[in-house]
C-alpha cells in the first residue's frame, strides 16, 4: 500500500539564531492575517478582499517543551523575563529534499510551568513573530 505522504508531528525542530535546538515537545504553529476588505457599491451587497494582501500578518509557535538543563533552553526562559527576542526557526522534518521551515525574530513569552507530582515538568511557551517571517517551502 502506498505512502499518502503524511509525516509524524515529532520531526519538528524549533532552533535559534545559533541554530542550536531549543528542545522538544508538541507545538502547534499559527498563521493570523486579516483579509483587507474593499467592499463597493459596484459589488452590490457582495463582500469582497484586496487580493494577495492581508494585514495584521504573525505567526506564533506555541506548546509545551520538557524542562530541562539545556543552556539554549534556559536561554528562552531569560528571555522572556527580559523581553528578549531572537531569530526562531520552526522546520518540518519530512523525506523531501527540503523541509518546510518559517524564519523570523521572535518574541518568546507567555511562560507556564507544570509542576504535577510524579510526572516530568513541562514548560509551555509561545514565540510571537516581530516583523516579517521567512516561508520556505517544502522542495521535493
Amino acid at each position: 500500500m502506498a505512502s499518502s505522504g503524511e509525516i509524524n508531528g515529532t520531526p519538528c525542530i524549533v532552533q535559534n539564531g545559533t541554530g542550536e535546538i531549543v528542545g522538544q515537545g508538541s507545538l502547534t504553529h499559527t498563521y493570523g492575517g486579516t483579509l483587507i476588505e474593499t467592499t463597493n457599491q459596484s459589488n452590490g451587497d457582495a463582500i469582497t478582499y484586496m487580493e494577495g494582501e492581508n494585514a495584521g500578518k504573525q505567526h506564533i509557535f506555541a506548546g509545551d517543551f520538557t524542562y530541562n538543563d539545556d543552556t539554549q533552553y534556559r536561554k528562552v526562559r531569560a528571555d522572556v523575563f527580559s523581553g528578549a527576542s531572537d531569530t526562531y526557526t520552526l522546520t518540518f522534518v519530512s523525506s523531501a529534499t527540503t523541509d518546510e521551515a518559517f524564519s523570523g525574530t521572535f518574541f518568546p513569552t507567555g511562560l507556564v510551568d507544570t509542576i504535577a507530582q510524579g510526572v516530568k515538568v513541562t514548560t509551555s511557551l509561545s514565540f510571537n513573530s516581530s516583523g516579517d517571517v521567512i516561508h520556505t517551502p517544502a522542495v521535493t
